[in-house]
């Protein structure tokens, strides 16, 4: 599911994923530069309509007109965050390719091999072996073969640089606190009580199974009789909490949710009820709260996080990719805390805007 524009004011934990390390090569000028390196004017415009791209696929609202760059998010504009955003992920590739040289690591031959035979995929699959036509082709973006080149094998080594610091054998490595940091920063735990009174699946007349095109059973509104028990059993909840029954009895009794024993593991852009993401994070812990959907009415208390729920097979599903997650946080706050060492030329950046820039999506 695509996120909204306005969800990009929190830049993404995953830094690897967003990090296209571009190239310093000398032709035009430097954007930004830290000590020996730099990222040039040509770079940076691959890195605009690359992201541009990225943009259009990630966020269910984009669009590429004056009105959308110039809507208000936050404290400025649609153009603002965006072009902001490059600027920080751009700032990410040029410290992770000055770490990778200061940590004094390299690229495996086999590594460089691959990337040379991508750009020979492209050369075959644009140029049909004609090398005057792809430079063509990536002159749209600001680049050639060679800085094309460069930019993937800094991707390469952003990439051998996270590996080498927080991989599975990192020299630095995740811990426990950083996972208990992770998760007091980024979950709320609740217990719901889930009664459905809004549908019923549809069955045809020999009481099987309706699918529709997308290989879903068809849903209809709950009616009648069933409708009503539905509502009987609502108002008994209603009852009984209101009189200070034991929330956790009152769960037993009657949820129609019990597959989680430890409760929902709850993040803020987890795909849920959205009002039920929403308590989890308002409410206090042992507080509740009732909040009805367009599939049921829904009874929401926050608990006390568990003990190391990353490790409990029953609550697995809420942590896939754990580590990773904390890791790739941790590798993004380490390089903010080194942006100091960046130089920007902020008259070269402003000249510069995603509105101006073409959409990159054939290079990536």
């Amino acid at each position: 599911m695509k996120t909204k524009i306005h969800a990009i004011l929190r830049i993404a934990a995953l830094a690897v994923t967003l990090i296209l390390c571009l190239a310093s090569c000398g032709e035009g000028g430097a954007v930004m530069r830290c000590g020996s390196s730099s990222i040039s004017e040509r770079e940076f415009r691959f890195y605009l309509a690359t992201y541009k791209a990225r943009f259009a696929q990630t966020y269910s609202d984009f669009r590429d007109n004056e009105a959308f760059y110039r809507q208000s998010v936050g404290d400025g504009t649609a153009e603002d965050v965006l072009f902001a955003e490059v600027v920080n992920n751009v700032s990410y590739s040029l410290l992770s390719d000055v770490l990778f040289r200061e940590h004094g690591l390299s690229l495996p031959k086999s590594v460089v091999s691959d990337v040379d035979g991508y750009i020979e995929s492209y050369l075959e699959d644009y140029a049909d072996g004609n090398r005057n036509v792809l430079n063509k082709s990536l002159g749209e973006y600001g680049v050639n073969i060679k800085i094309f080149r460069e930019i993937l094998l800094r991707d390469e080594r952003a990439y051998r640089l996270y590996d080498y610091l927080y991989g599975e054998n990192g020299t630095v490595g995740v811990n426990d606190d950083d996972r208990q940091a992770y998760l007091e920063a980024n979950y709320a735990r609740v217990r719901h009580i889930y009664v459905n009174n809004a549908y019923v699946y549809e069955t045809d007349a020999a009481g099987r199974p309706v699918y529709d095109d997308n290989g879903y059973q068809k849903q209809k509104p709950m009616e009648g009789d069933a409708l009503k028990a539905k509502n009987e059993l609502i108002a008994a909840i209603d009852e009984a909490l209101a009189s200070g029954e034991d929330f956790e009895t009152v769960y037993e009794a009657a949820s129609e949710d019990k597959y989680y024993k430890e409760g929902y593991y709850i993040t803020r852009d987890m795909d849920f009820v959205e009002g039920v993401v929403r308590s989890a994070f308002d409410l206090e812990i042992g507080q509740w709260t009732k909040v009805e959907s367009s599939v049921g009415v829904h009874y929401v208390m926050r608990l006390p996080l568990g003990e190391k729920p990353w490790a409990d097979e029953s609550c697995a599903d809420f942590f896939p990719d754990y580590d990773e997650m904390v890791s790739s946080l941790l590798f993004t706050e380490m390089l903010d805390g080194m942006k100091d060492r960046i130089e920007y030329d902020l008259d070269l950046l402003s000249q510069y805007s995603v509105e101006a820039s073409p959409t990159n999506t054939r290079f990536q």
